[in-house]
């Protein structure tokens, strides 16, 4: 989840940052006092406004590995994170009353801020920096198990944080990746790695048994390098779990789903305090909403659905209705498609910003659900995936959220080859459930906010 490459960037933009404050400060009418000044005491607001940027900046993706490269999509996600951010400090020094050379310097300290950043992402995923700030990896095997580096990674996630320098061979069968270098066993692994500046080691060969050379993996792993099993390795890069191959035991040495008593109480304490403000906040918005609703399509306002919960206990969800009323007249559960021609004009557009998710805050309030955690399923599509899906029922020994770690990573599923990708980002969650991978997940959501793509 965390890379060298997002220490480096993260570590450059509060470089940035730090030098754009100090040249507004030149640049502004209070010149070299107002400089000196907050060398010797850095002001509070600067500090808020560096939080500021760099919290829009996680939530709008530029610390996801899919964009922080992609010069693209670097320029338009600056920009919108610029201007929440404008309008956030605004309020900020709004609220608070501030030295005149702060407010005078702000428009040049983010006007060098944007620059700076833009100036580091473009390096960053050019040359020989690029190159530098991925690992270096060599993958001891060729085939299956290694073609999933390819195909479950790299390709899939487009701007990975490693460059797989070879692939070596196990068996004379051992053939099916054809994208890199392959090198046919090495006399000295160790050697081989030093000369290459070989970071980690991958074992990714397909029958284990008397195929791996036991004694140089020893002599590589006490030379400090590290080793890693590919499942492991796809897990890390991927966020996601492998299903195939996988053991029921992967779950009895996950530390997620062992979380103490006092963090799930603490997580219960943080989601009814946020829901409770959150419906206060989203007041306006949910009255707006039921209006509409009641004047595009008419009664009811609210849809209550049964879904499936925590241990696989059945409750009700509640969502702004955003189908016709007679979208399942024959009492079959479907799956949601593209362009749902049972979706109203209305329902159309909460869909797309998320806004048909609101009235689920009551069901965090009532403990049914959390605000992060897999998406909750309807019961009979509960039962038919686990008839045809190995592990989905151990999506459940967590609380469903509103948002969740599939959410932000995969669009929205509506076949059960979908529902299978979803599940290894769910089973990630429920293996590596933390305070820290919470917040991580709400920053990304408002990122899919801001970009729904794949909401239906």
């Amino acid at each position: 989840m965390y890379s060298k490459r997002m220490i480096v960037i993260g570590a450059a933009d509060l470089s940035i940052l730090l030098v754009s404050i100090l040249l507004g400060l030149l640049s502004s009418q209070a010149g070299l006092g107002a400089y000196h000044d907050w060398l010797a005491a850095p002001s509070i607001e600067w500090t808020a406004y560096i939080i500021v940027i760099i919290g829009c900046l996680i939530c709008m993706g530029l610390y996801n590995p899919d964009y922080m490269f992609d010069m693209r999509e670097a320029v338009t996600r600056l920009i919108a994170g610029f201007l929440v951010a404008f309008i956030a400090v605004s309020i900020l020094l709004g609220l608070v009353k501030t030295h005149p050379a702060l407010q005078q310097a702000l428009p040049a300290a983010m006007a060098l801020s944007f620059a700076g950043l833009l100036i580091i992402r473009f390096t960053a995923s050019h040359g020989f920096v690029s190159q530098f700030l991925k690992r270096r990896i060599l993958v001891l095997g060729a085939g299956v198990r290694a073609q999933r580096i390819e195909t479950e990674v790299r390709k899939k996630r487009g701007h990975c944080g490693f460059f797989p320098i070879a692939y070596i061979p196990t068996s004379p069968d051992e053939r099916g990746v054809s994208v890199v270098k392959l090198i046919d066993d090495p006399i000295d692994l160790n050697s081989f790695c030093n000369e290459a500046g070989i970071d980690e080691i991958v074992i990714a060969v397909d029958e284990r048994r008397g195929t791996m050379p036991i004694d140089m993996l020893l002599e590589c792993r006490m030379s400090g390098r590290r080793i890693t099993a590919v499942t492991d390795f796809i897990e890390r890069e991927a966020g996601q779990v492998e299903l195939d191959g996988l053991y029921p035991s992967w779950l009895v040495f996950s530390q997620g789903a062992a979380r103490g008593g006092i963090d799930r109480f603490f997580k219960r304490v943080v989601d009814i305090v946020t829901s409770s403000i959150l419906l206060f906040v989203t007041l306006p918005v949910t009255l707006a909403t039921a209006l509409l609703i009641l004047l595009d399509d008419g009664y009811p306002v609210f849809y209550r659905q049964t879904r499936t919960g925590l241990n696989g206990k059945v409750f009700e969800v509640v969502k702004f209705r955003s189908m016709r009323n007679d979208a399942e007249k024959d009492g079959v559960a479907k799956w949601a498609t593209k362009d749902d021609d049972r979706v109203t004009r209305i329902g159309l557009f909460i869909r797309k910003t998320r806004i048909d998710e609101i009235p689920q805050i009551y069901n965090v309030l009532s403990g049914d659900m959390s605000f992060v955690g897999p998406r909750p399923e309807r019961p009979s599509i509960v039962a038919d995936l686990e008839d045809k899906i190995a592990f989905f029922k151990y999506r459940h020994v967590v609380k469903p959220g509103i948002t969740g770690w599939a959410q932000v990573n995969y669009p929205y599923g509506a076949s059960i080859e979908d529902a299978r990708e979803k599940l290894k980002y769910d089973l990630y969650y429920v293996k590596n459930e933390s305070v820290v991978l919470d917040f991580l997940i709400l920053m990304e959501t408002v990122r899919v906010i801001f970009w729904p793509d794949g909401a239906r």
